[in-house]
């Protein structure tokens, strides 16, 4: 499992460091104002600014996620962070931020350096995403009711997601992801979970979603295979059919942005 269920949500473990250490910066610099006025204020700029740094390196990397939806870089709910971009303008303006108030300079870099600290060490006790597995045998049908293998769908970049009607988040990136389906850089494969023929292809037609290869999983074996805690699930394949990364969660075009700039080389779209 690579995320933390908290009801109906999911916190991906790759967003865990960041959130303690953010939660540390705020809480610690709020408690410590009455003697260090003014450290609440660094902090929550600090927390902004971080944001906005992460955000903004990622896109610089990934350009083309944002190009024709420049407004989705401020959908800061969605995955799409460069820690080492975050962590620069963090410096950058606790640097400046302490020039002009001296009297923080100690608190404010001993708390930089503490959250620093909490959010490295989270990383390296996190468990280890496993990846390198082939496409699994799995037998599934698809929508004319025809058997498929999955591990027969390789040869080139391969994006699994599993979803159902019923998942908000589901439905929210699926007009992003029917967006790839002439893309001939990459392969998605939608594996619908626990739901009838009926009702996967009426609510296809009910928002006009056309895709190519659309399977069903009504035993829900493809979610035990991938221990996924909750849906959407987005596997990542390399074009040689091997597991490269996995996403529990609602994924953003910076993400397959992001996989096709690792795993897509050569392939033009």
């Amino acid at each position: 499992m690579d995320a933390i269920t908290l009801g109906p949500l999911l916190l991906p473990y790759s967003r865990l460091p960041g959130v303690l250490a953010l939660i540390l910066l705020l809480l610690v610099s709020e408690i410590l104002d009455k003697k260090h006025p003014g450290l609440a204020r660094w902090g929550w700029m600090t927390a902004v600014i971080g944001g906005l740094g992460g955000r903004l390196a990622f896109a610089a990397m990934n350009p083309s996620a944002y190009v024709d939806e420049p407004w989705s870089l401020v959908y800061f709910w969605q995955p799409g962070y460069s820690w080492w971009g975050a962590l620069l303008a963090v410096v950058v303006f606790s640097v400046w931020y302490f020039r002009k108030h001296p009297a923080l300079r100690t608190s404010g870099l001993m708390l930089l350096a503490a959250s620093s600290l909490v959010g490295l060490l989270t990383l390296v006790l996190l468990p280890q995403s496993d990846t390198g597995q082939q496409l699994p045998e799995l037998l599934l049908h698809d929508l004319e009711g025809e058997e498929v293998k999955l591990s027969s769908y390789q040869g080139q970049p391969l994006v699994v997601n599993l979803w159902a009607t019923w998942c908000p988040p589901c439905r929210r990136e699926m007009p992003m992801l029917e967006s790839y389906e002439d893309d001939e850089r990459l392969q998605v494969i939608l594996v619908n979970q626990g739901e009838s023929l009926l009702a996967v292809t009426d609510y296809l037609q009910e928002e006009q979603l056309s895709f190519a290869n659309v399977l069903l999983d009504p035993a829900q074996k493809t979610m035990n295979e991938y221990s996924a805690p909750g849906l959407p699930a987005t596997l990542f394949y390399s074009a040689e059919g091997k597991l490269v990364d996995r996403h529990f969660g609602e994924l953003s075009r910076g993400q397959v942005e992001e996989f096709l700039r690792r795993h897509g080389q050569g392939l033009d779209k």
